[in-house]
């Protein structure tokens, strides 16, 4: 059986809508068809981890309602929240643009934006615990199916180390961020663990 890392149906802030915060961001009406689609294509499944962001809770909708289970939120797998909370409030991917380029440009992983944002070094950490955390799982699983529901730059830090783990570092940070940029992971797009 199966562990899969899901990443959210597309949300109203992947569509350039302006959103309050980060964690109360929605599925467009093109979302909440693609998770009613995700749900067609997966296995049935027997406990489904959330973050505690809305959109990965409207992704899981379908399956939880299809199987009649509960979620698990898990603090680890919210995304990487790299700019200020407040900065960003009521703001869209093209008012952010400016303050992702320099975010970006700096390539310090010790870096925060504000007292209300993450450095890369944080998403690291959370990324790490983690992976610890779905080492443990696959004996629980071995004879079951977990759908872990989490977000773009999460999964794509989370892939890299799976694949092949690394140090913090600069060089890492940088392979990051070529990743996002030409290697997207898509909405509900999902990997088996």
């Amino acid at each position: 059986m199966s562990i899969f890392l899901i990443r959210h149906a597309e949300s109203e802030a992947n569509i350039n809508g302006k959103t309050l915060s980060h964690a109360s961001i929605a599925l467009s009406e093109n979302g909440h068809k693609q998770a009613q689609a995700l749900c067609s294509k997966l296995p049935k499944i027997d406990h489904v981890i959330v973050s505690q962001y809305l959109r990965t809770h409207q992704t899981a909708t379908p399956l939880l309602e299809k199987y009649n289970l509960n979620f698990e939120v898990d603090e680890h797998l919210h995304e990487f929240s790299y700019l200020s909370k407040r900065k960003c409030s009521n703001t869209n991917m093209d008012d952010r643009k400016a303050w992702v380029n320099a975010y970006w440009e700096k390539m310090d992983y010790q870096h925060k934006d504000a007292d209300d944002a993450e450095s890369f070094e944080d998403l690291y950490m959370r990324v790490q615990a983690f992976h610890e955390k779905l080492k443990i799982l696959t004996e629980t699983y071995a004879q079951k199916n977990l759908a872990v529901f989490s977000h773009g730059q999460f999964l794509q830090l989370l892939m890299m180390q799976i694949q092949e783990p690394q140090s913090l570092s600069k060089d890492l940070m940088q392979q990051f961020r070529y990743n996002l940029i030409h290697q997207p992971i898509r909405n509900t797009q999902f990997f088996t663990y």
